[in-house]
């Protein structure tokens, strides 16, 4: 298929060769030759309107609309193309300026904008900015673009053709219209393919349809060249674009989107400084025209100056949305950020701190407390009898039933709390103050998650076993006793909790086991029970 797809593109092109090359080449007659370049013209345009439509009805969504969109633009070129070739190979009269075929040439650029700009509905910045935004910023750098083409074109030969060519209001702007619309088109090609926006799976007929596009275009401003200097006949070399443009645009609509191919980030970031620097280059580029031409003339159009200020005025613009772009893409990064960080220290499903989370709050408490020795207290809560849940109704059914009871420990515990999820069904609570404090927040945890919880449709009873370290006794006990000259650590208090809460589950569940050193209690337990649920019993 790729194979055919070059040969035909081959063919089409060495076609269209060969018809510029035999119309121009001085072989035939005058008559001869422009008789063979008016029928290249009708029949390429008739071709490419015929091509776009039919090709449009085998696509849906943007690919449609781009077709359906040139087919309108390309049947209303044929048909100024029509009336142009009569007045040439028909009545032989001179060029006619205006002319019905004005008409049809104009629709060309009317439908062409839309299609060029339907494409840019395909950008995968279209999600991150926006379409209006996107829309904007496109518009705005291509009537920058134009403008400064505009003035480029003025200060050099159309001002000057202009005003000495024929007069009359309607003359004016058939001379002036035509570079401009030509302009828009180029300048939007111009963006579209080397700017970040352009999509790889669309590069070749997007290719296709800009040069079709640029072809036509310049023919189109030698045309409003000639006519603006009175011209009475166009050279039949001059029609090249015309010959070639329909031609391209026809292979446009035949060929299919390719395969994604991403993009590195070094032609990603050549792209993105080339779109944003290309206007005001262009601007630098007019400014030093300008200057050059006011010391050498003297004065300045007024035509110049207008557009001068006006280019400077979309240019400004242009910089107020791009850094309005870049806040929000900053503003998206941070979030994003934030998101990353919080998803990094938070259980996904109860919201609780994670256990990354807990241990860097865990090693900031242990700090604090060896410098100020403010009482702190660890709590290691399990879940009674919860496997069982997840045994006879399933993951999701015990999902939903931690969902309930982390909102139940929540509000069993102080705000100043320290609370995360330590894995399974064990869940941490750090809390600042004595022990006898902390015993009583601890009842009220047991009490909060001992009675019935809700998964989906059933009601399932589940309770908790706490086991409770103090700070303070984790570092006294060794050192007042000497059992032994293990510091204050993390693991220690850890170690000392899981044995507290592991005695509670052995004397019944449901209970409240604050942790005693091994040298003050007599074996076989080394902690203490101060709280038990009855209704365990």
């Amino acid at each position: 298929m790729t194979q055919f797809r070059a040969r035909r593109t081959w063919l089409v092109l060495g076609v269209v060769v060969a018809v510029i090359a035999l119309a121009g080449s001085g072989l035939l007659s005058p008559r001869a030759s422009v008789l063979v370049d008016d029928i290249a013209q009708l029949v390429g345009g008739a071709t490419a309107t015929a091509v776009c439509w039919w090709t449009s009805r085998r696509h849906h969504g943007v690919e449609r609309r781009w077709r359906i969109l040139m087919a309108l633009g390309m049947a209303g070129w044929t048909l100024g193309m029509f009336f142009w070739a009569f007045y040439r190979s028909v009545l032989h009269v001179p060029l006619p300026s205006p002319s019905i075929a004005d008409i049809g040439f104009f629709m060309f650029p009317v439908f062409a904008v839309p299609a060029l700009l339907s494409l840019v509905r395909q950008s995968p910045r279209r999600e991150a900015i926006g379409p209006i935004h996107l829309w904007m910023v496109l518009t705005l750098d291509g009537l920058v673009v134009v403008g400064g083409l505009f003035i480029l074109t003025w200060t050099t030969a159309l001002g000057a053709v202009v005003h000495t060519g024929p007069t009359g209001p309607l003359g004016f702007l058939i001379a002036v219209m035509y570079p401009i619309t030509d302009f828009v088109l180029i300048a939007m090609v111009l963006l579209m393919v080397i700017g970040p926006k352009a999509v790889a799976e669309i590069r070749e007929p997007l290719t296709f349809l800009g040069c079709g596009l640029v072809m036509l275009s310049l023919s189109d401003s030698l045309y409003a060249y000639l006519v603006a200097i009175g011209a009475e006949s166009m050279p039949t070399i001059a029609d090249a674009g015309f010959i070639a443009g329909p031609p391209l645009i026809a292979l446009a609509a035949l060929t299919e989107r390719a395969e994604p191919r991403p993009r590195t980030a070094l032609q990603q970031w050549r792209s993105d400084r080339t779109q944003l620097l290309l206007p005001y280059l262009l601007i630098a580029v007019i400014a030093t025209i300008v200057t050059v031409q006011a010391l050498i003339v003297g004065n300045l159009d007024a035509v110049v100056v207008i557009l001068g200020v006006v280019v400077l005025v979309l240019a400004l613009v242009r910089q107020i949305l791009t850094l309005l772009e870049n806040d929000a893409l900053l503003q998206q990064i941070s979030a994003a950020q934030d998101e990353l960080r919080y998803r990094a220290h938070h259980d996904p499903l109860t919201e609780l701190a994670n256990r990354a989370a807990f241990d860097e709050q865990f090693a900031s408490a242990i700090d604090d407390y060896r410098h100020t020795k403010s009482e702190r207290v660890l709590m290691l809560v399990d879940l009674d009898d919860f496997k069982q849940v997840n045994d006879q109704y399933g993951h999701p059914a015990g999902d939903r039933l931690l969902v309930a009871l982390t909102a139940r420990l929540r509000e069993a515990v102080p705000e100043s709390a320290f609370v995360a999820r330590f894995g399974g069904d064990e869940f941490t609570v750090l809390l600042q103050g004595p022990i006898d404090e902390a015993v009583v927040v601890a009842r009220r945890i047991v009490d909060a998650l001992s009675s019935d919880g809700i998964a989906g449709d059933i009601s399932v009873s589940v309770g908790a076993s706490v086991g409770v370290a103090s700070f303070g006794a984790a570092q006294s006990g060794s050192a007042q006793f000497g059992c032994g000259d293990e510091p204050l650590s993390a693991h220690t208090l850890l170690r000392q909790a899981d044995a507290a809460m592991y005695d509670a589950k052995r004397s019944g569940k449901g209970a409240v086991v604050v942790y005693r050193d091994r040298c003050l209690s007599r074996p076989p337990s080394f902690a203490t029970a101060v709280y038990r649920d009855r209704s365990k019993d």
